[in-house]
């Protein structure tokens, strides 16, 4: 996670932080498959056009790429059929 985020964050941020908060399954329709997807918090501080650093805080859902339960990687065929 820490290395993906930074490229969705402001450039110049600070003290990035993230922790994963929990879990849901999420259902998808037409194969009916389950998907976990986990919400994050994430914390760091971006620059202001001041020039000082701003403590910013963001919430984002991670989707998994393989089920959890069993170790099988999702297709993503189903992904684009649903």
């Amino acid at each position: 996670m820490l290395e993906a985020l930074p490229e969705r964050l402001p450039e110049g941020h600070k003290n990035l932080s993230a922790r994963l908060t929990g879990y849901a399954l999420m259902f998808c329709d037409g194969k009916m498959q389950s998907r976990q997807v986990m919400p994050i918090e994430v914390a760091y501080q971006a620059p202001t056009k001041a020039g000082g650093m701003k403590d910013k805080k963001q919430s984002m859902s991670m989707q998994a790429n393989y089920c959890m339960f069993c170790g099988e990687k999702y297709n993503k065929d189903a992904d684009q059929a649903a």
